[in-house]
């Protein structure tokens, strides 16, 4: 919308708490209207002077960048490479917690003093009920790509930025963090929604290659058969039961599935197949695409493959049961390499999805009770 009207928006509800009469939602747009809202119920001063404190540091911040070191690890090659694209444009690429703190960030230096004046950096949160309308915490609400510019932000402070995000989500749903792009207003541009989503969208698809270890079978889907092996491809991956473990935000949309359904709907129960057809055609024609209707009948087109925990380990890391010595020796000796091929964010992702069940963890892993437990004693 003009820069005027929203000035003028501004002034008469944020300053004066006197909305316009008519068309406020339309003028905003709904993403920000419902955003000022909130903020303006959490008792929000658009026009505060002072920042908010809501910063962490020393052994707290520390804390915090170690819990999400495997996401720090995973985005850090993207968000450097982004920043070798913009590098000169001036900005800054900034990556949150689940939470909307900020562990990591890369960026022009000209650029980062004028962010920090507004505590864009490490360490604060980005939360609505703390920084008001912004991407990364908007973002975080409504579960979408969000783009805030210029005075839509809600704290007058703010309103020289630009900036763009979007959730990064883990296959099992849940939000893993958030990148976001954030330059000065007057370098705004509206491809940068396009390249965050982009740039989001690899990164979950390195996350599900790093949980493929916890399905029996992973299912590439597109509604082509070019489109197979594409950035455009969704993944699935069910265990032996046939339930839905992990997919991504593409399969949901392919199969229209809901987040919820992640973790309890079976694939036999959306697709017109059985489970034993699907793991027939991973054993005997893994590189075959196939294709095959919804229960909606929607035609898709996909290929199944065996993981390679299932393939390979599926029947070996059983508890023993009454072996001699020698077998539980080599069966312990096993396990113990396979354990080594799992990464720390495997193995961490499984214990918090099982709320630090470790026996439910070591059969999601597909190892024995006792030699995770001795893994984390060790």
């Amino acid at each position: 919308m003009k820069v005027s009207n929203l000035r003028d928006i501004r002034r008469s509800w944020l300053l004066h708490g006197d909305p316009p009469a008519n068309g406020l939602e339309a003028q905003l747009g709904l993403t920000v209207y419902r955003s000022w809202q909130r903020c303006l119920q959490s008792g929000l001063d658009a026009y505060q002077k002072q920042l908010p404190d809501n910063i962490l540091s020393g052994q707290v911040l520390q804390t915090r960048i170690e819990q999400r070191h495997d996401l720090i690890a995973l985005a850090k090659p993207t968000m450097n490479y982004l920043h070798g694209l913009m590098s000169g444009s001036g900005g800054v690429i900034v990556l949150s917690d689940h939470q909307g703190v900020i562990v990591h960030s890369v960026g022009d230096a000209e650029f980062i003093s004028k962010a920090d004046r507004v505590l864009l950096k490490t360490g604060a949160s980005w939360l609505e009920k703390h920084r008001g309308t912004n991407a990364i915490g908007t973002a975080l609400v409504d579960r979408v790509a969000v783009s805030v510019n210029g005075s839509e932000h809600f704290l007058e402070n703010n309103g020289f930025l630009s900036c763009t995000a979007a959730p990064i989500f883990e296959p099992d749903g849940k939000i893993s963090g958030v990148l976001n792009i954030s330059t000065d207003k007057s370098t705004h541009h509206p491809h940068t929604l396009g390249l965050v989503k982009a740039t989001v969208h690899s990164l979950e698809k390195q996350l599900f290659s790093a949980s493929e270890f916890q399905y029996a079978l992973v299912l590439k889907v597109h509604n082509s058969p070019e489109g197979l092996g594409s950035i455009g491809e969704g993944m699935i991956g069910i265990d032996e039961s046939g339930t839905v473990l992990g997919v991504d935000r593409v399969a949901l949309s392919l199969l229209e599935m809901n987040v919820l359904d992640i973790g309890v709907v079976k694939i036999q129960q959306i697709l017109d197949i059985s489970l034993n057809q699907l793991f027939d055609c991973a054993k005997k024609d893994s590189g075959k695409i196939h294709l095959i209707r919804t229960r909606c009948s929607k035609p898709l087109c996909f290929k199944a493959n065996l993981s390679q925990s299932y393939d390979g380990h599926s029947h070996e890391y059983q508890e023993p049961k009454g072996k001699d010595s020698s077998k539980n020796l080599a069966e312990d000796l096993i396990e113990t390499g396979a354990l080594k091929q799992l990464s720390r964010m495997a193995i961490q992702k499984t214990l918090e999805k099982t709320n630090g069940n470790i026996s439910l963890a070591a059969k999601l892993l597909r190892i024995s009770r006792n030699t995770l437990y001795r893994y984390l004693k060790s």
